[in-house]
């Protein structure tokens, strides 16, 4: 569809978010949630946002307990070092891609490299973002904001991917954070192949760390009263359902990325550290000594 076609629809249509404030989704807490997939752990947030607990229920248990943090240590030890080599394999770290371009992988994982001062519009001609702007004329700066965002992301996709879902994870390059997210979801997607999704990488060249002062960021970001938390990586996804754009932001991304395509593989690495093969053996033991 061309761009002007697109954005006749897209305003016929109402647009791909809820343009109000709405209680934010914890993205910490889901950030949690994702980052320790591959075990059986819970994590409920306390009387604050950033108050999140690990929880464990093991067999026989009616409630999940607290996790200690001498176990919390000795699984971050044996994750960390289960990860190298999903970090050494990763093709978004191996796969150098030229600023201001993307590269598509594979048909599931595309790469995108932008500096501080790409805007919405790059790829928009002169003459369209005229005709954009007197569109605009007399709309309300959600709206305005709205389809600068949407603009951003679509810029983002080709072919058919808009009928997919995508999600990207977003971030400085000196973010080690956006890096670990990168690579961790990249081996997710790999590990559980779903056709029905799409994972974007993109990195924002940022060597003076001014990216939350940056125009870039308010663009793809427009509705801060909508967020949990003000850090990165940031997230988003996107996706065209029943010929209705919706866009899904932070811990809201999250959540619906979890639910699904990758909460049937929760706990998948559950068995293969000390930390839960001991607390197992106590429960048979237990078990067998009360029968």
């Amino acid at each position: 569809m061309r761009f002007l076609g697109f954005l006749l629809v897209l305003m016929g249509l109402g647009f791909p978010i809820e343009l109000y404030a709405k209680t934010p989704t914890n993205k910490l807490l889901n950030m949690y949630r994702l980052f320790y997939l591959p075990y059986k752990i819970e994590f409920k947030q306390g009387k604050e946002l950033n108050d999140i607990f690990p929880l464990l229920a093991t067999e026989g248990e009616k409630n999940p307990h607290l996790i200690k943090p001498e176990q919390l240590r000795t699984l971050d030890a044996e994750y960390s070092a289960e990860r190298k080599p999903w970090e050494k394999h990763s093709l978004f770290l191996n796969t150098p891609v030229k600023m201001g371009k993307s590269q598509r992988i594979s048909q599931r994982l595309v790469s995108h490299r932008l500096n501080l001062k790409s805007t919405a519009w790059d790829k928009v001609s002169v003459a369209d973002q005229i005709k954009v702007k007197a569109l605009m004329e007399g709309k309300s700066e959600l709206v305005k904001k709205a389809v600068t965002q949407y603009q951003f992301l679509r810029s983002f996709l080709s072919g058919l991917d808009e009928e997919k879902f995508n999600f990207f994870v977003i971030g400085p390059s000196w973010c080690e954070s956006t890096r670990e997210y990168r690579y961790l979801l990249e081996y997710y997607a790999k590990t559980f192949p779903d056709s029905r999704w799409i994972l974007h990488s993109v990195i924002i060249d940022d060597p003076n760390e001014k990216i939350f002062d940056s125009r870039i960021l308010e663009d793809l970001f427009p509705f801060p009263e909508n967020y949990s938390h003000d850090s990165v990586p940031r997230f988003i996804a996107l996706q065209k359902e029943n010929g209705q754009l919706k866009v899904w932001e932070e811990g809201d991304a999250l959540v619906q990325l979890q639910t699904r395509f990758l909460e049937e593989h929760k706990g998948f690495l559950h068995k293969t550290t000390s930390v839960f093969r001991k607390i197992h053996t106590q429960n048979k033991f237990l078990s067998a000594g009360i029968r």
